[in-house]
């Protein structure tokens, strides 16, 4: 595990859960995201970053990932907490 501040001094947790997958969570009272036509999220945006897309990189748990796809993790029954869950490959 592994804990980020955004750009504005709040926690995001980043977890691994397996060899690829990363869980992202933190305090969101705002949060936006993008799907393309079949309903797939492409683009997912905590309030105050990070901002995580397919294709794009993350930075963490030593290593650099490459996002290859974003789902919404809806089990959380916490007011304002966004989690997402990546699945990744190391770049």
């Amino acid at each position: 595990m592994e804990i980020k501040n955004n750009r504005y001094g709040h926690e995001r947790v980043y977890e691994k859960i397996n060899s690829n997958k990363i869980r992202i969570t933190g305090e969101s009272i705002v949060s936006r995201s993008s799907e393309d036509t079949d309903g797939n999220i492409k683009m997912f945006d905590f309030e105050g970053g990070p901002s995580v897309t397919v294709g794009g990189t993350l930075n963490c748990l030593k290593g650099k990932w490459i996002v290859k796809k974003i789902n919404l993790d809806t089990s959380s029954k916490i007011e304002n907490l966004s989690v997402i869950i990546c699945d990744v490959e190391m770049k």
